[in-house]
């Protein structure tokens, strides 16, 4: 009878679990292409590939180069490529990033390669009014580091936080606020929970804030290239951290 309560108990709190949860977005390539995502920055840089994935059978591609037609309006500060990923007009009229709300927002990277030493942006939080960058991720060489964009130095640092060979999982809970004392950041890289920090995270109480992943550096002459996978925004943190966290760690069959 305990054994058959056991499994009873399991399925219910399986089935709750499920039926409460919901994904709001995925960013996941399973469609074979890019259509999941935003107007593309820089897109001759973006491809879907199959022999190196995060889960499924697609993930998406970033290659840049030191070419010209990497930088941004021409400037050397900007050489970049990336995803982007904003909330539909719907949801922006729902007040999706406005004063109060909240962002449970995750994706996987891996590097076939060690980032040069020089600071790459991995990811980051921008307003759509003001062009205003909030925080964001950087990468030099394997160390992940996050900060607030208007502070000098970063929060947290991870020697080995984008080391290469293997799929790394940051997940990201965002409270939005124009005040310091209320607006707040929680980052958990590969499942570490990496605190709580308090900053103003919203530019501007009404704006709609986006998000832009991949690769954006200095002018270098080398090529460089990052997978992206299983991106994903949901309703609740318990899915944002348990959704596909075995996958944490993962290689690919030509790391073997």
């Amino acid at each position: 009878m305990t054994k058959f309560l056991n499994i009873a108990t399991f399925a219910l709190c399986f089935y709750a679990f499920n039926a409460g949860a919901s994904i709001l977005w995925q960013g996941d390539f399973e469609t074979g292409d890019m259509s999941q995502w935003s107007t593309p920055i820089n897109p001759a840089g973006h491809s879907v590939i199959s022999d190196c994935v995060f889960d499924g059978k697609y993930a998406g591609k970033i290659t840049l180069t030191g070419d010209e037609s990497f930088l941004w309006h021409g400037n050397k500060d900007l050489n970049r490529s990336e995803f982007h990923h904003r909330y539909t007009v719907a949801e922006s009229n729902e007040g999706s990033t406005q004063e109060g709300s909240d962002t449970f927002f995750a994706f996987s990277f891996y590097l076939p390669k060690e980032l040069s030493k020089h600071k790459h942006e991995l990811g980051y939080w921008e307003s759509d009014k003001s062009w205003q960058q909030m925080f964001r991720f950087n990468i030099h060489g394997s160390e992940l580091s996050f900060q607030e964009t208007a502070a000098k130095d970063v929060l947290w640092k991870l020697s080995e936080g984008a080391a290469p060979g293997k799929w790394h999982r940051i997940a990201l809970h965002i409270h939005w606020s124009t005040d310091s004392k209320t607006g707040s950041t929680e980052v958990w890289v590969n499942g570490k929970h990496m605190g709580k920090h308090h900053f103003q995270t919203l530019p501007v109480k009404d704006a709609l804030m986006f998000t832009q992943i991949g690769i954006l550096r200095h002018q270098e002459t080398s090529t460089e290239e990052i997978l992206i996978d299983g991106a994903l925004r949901t309703d609740n943190l318990t899915e944002l951290l348990e959704r596909n966290r075995y996958l944490i760690g993962k290689t690919c069959p030509q790391d073997k």
